[in-house]
């Protein structure tokens, strides 16, 4: 019996090409709040939703949380925007994570406002992107608060795969940040731009294929009043976990890859889109 989810899959490889260029903003209902609360730490996150639907405030000063698109998703591009909003008196995480696994495997993008240590550990200010890979899955088990905390040497189940710490680099806030994620599996590497108004922040490009597909999230950790707005999405090729090729459909997958790796060289310009408090 042929398998439908995976000629659908074919379809959107081979479609891939032209989706690339089509942005739909993204509604946010369907995404889904995740925390993990750590036993003597700090409360889960409140994800507050605007009206529409297309913007989310993390209010709480919370453990590592995150707001997840709940798709299995690979080479795509998304844009947004980030603010934190009336507050002067925490410098921590915020950030977004994406190639996400389960809570103890995925990428992380992180921004700290200042330089702070804890548990033997250094958060230094600027962004960092981080790779976890623990072994369980569950990430309450793999990783501890100290692993998300530290960005600037590789720590635990936590490697730091770029950073541009510096003691000017932090967010501000009440600062309106744009930035663009391009997740191109095809050519093995992704890359990250973060812009206020027109001066860019940082563009790095990082080679790493870990994770060949996952879900996105919104991220912070021990920072209050983040709002995530905006956010749009090209392309997005939503993956069966566990395909079942058919006979010759191979050479089709290939052409499909193809094609959307000529797609993705065609538009690799980036466009602008927009955390351990108390310890």
């Amino acid at each position: 019996m042929k398998n439908p989810t995976h000629r659908i899959w074919l379809a959107a490889l081979l479609t891939g090409a032209s989706c690339l260029a089509q942005a739909a903003p993204i509604n946010l209902t369907t995404w889904s709040p995740l925390t993990l609360t750590y036993p003597g730490g700090q409360p889960a996150g409140n994800w507050v939703l605007a009206p529409g639907n297309l913007a989310v405030t993390q209010t709480v000063n919370a453990d590592p949380s995150f707001y997840l698109n709940n798709l299995n998703q690979t080479n795509y591009s998304i844009q947004g925007s980030w603010q934190v909003l009336e507050t002067g008196g925490d410098d921590d995480y915020m950030g977004f994570v994406f190639g996400y696994q389960n809570s103890s495997n995925f990428y992380l993008f992180d921004w700290k406002q200042g330089t702070q240590n804890y548990a033997g550990t250094t958060a230094v200010e600027g962004m960092t992107v981080k790779k976890m890979t623990g072994a369980t899955g569950d990430g309450l088990v793999d990783l501890s608060l100290a692993e998300f905390w530290e960005n600037e040497v590789n720590f635990g189940d936590m490697d730091v795969l770029a950073t541009n710490h510096a003691s000017n680099k932090g967010w501000a806030d009440n600062t309106l940040y744009d930035f663009r994620l391009d997740f191109n599996v095809v050519a093995g590497e992704f890359t990250i731009v973060v812009k206020e108004g027109a001066t860019e922040l940082w563009n790095v490009t990082v080679a790493d294929n870990t994770f060949a597909a996952g879900q996105f999230g919104f991220y912070n950790f021990s920072q209050q009043s983040v709002r995530y707005a905006g956010f749009e999405q090209e392309g997005g090729v939503i993956v069966d976990p566990n395909p079942v090729p058919e006979p010759g459909s191979l050479p089709l997958m290939a052409i499909g890859l193809a094609l959307v790796a000529v797609a993705w060289r065609q538009r690799r310009t980036p466009t602008p889109a927009a955390a351990l408090h108390g310890h």
